[in-house]
């Protein structure tokens, strides 16, 4: 496979994967949970919308950054969301 399609590949994991992320946090915490980070779960006191906004833009700012500057990084960044998705996914048989 050429190297720039493996870098979209994980380009595009690491956006589905805070996507989830922001959709599963969401459920979570409809279902009881709390945010654990201070800045996102005073975001999330103001307005979901608010949050999910937040989550996404920043993220999209940040890992396009990552994709010019250090595209290496993408696959630890992508792997690090499938981690996430798969810890949200076994909370959500708890709560």
């Amino acid at each position: 496979m050429q190297p720039q399609l493996i870098m979209l590949s994980w380009l595009i994991i690491c956006h589905v994967g805070n996507l989830l992320d922001c959709g599963l946090t969401l459920y979570s915490i409809s279902r009881g949970a709390e945010e654990l980070n201070p800045i996102m779960n005073w975001l999330l006191q103001e307005s979901h919308f608010l949050f999910a906004s937040v989550k996404i833009l920043v993220f999209a700012v940040a890992i396009d950054f990552l994709s010019k500057n250090k595209p290496q990084t993408l696959k630890w960044v992508g792997l690090f969301y499938l981690w996430v998705l798969a810890w949200h996914l076994s909370q959500i048989f708890i709560i």
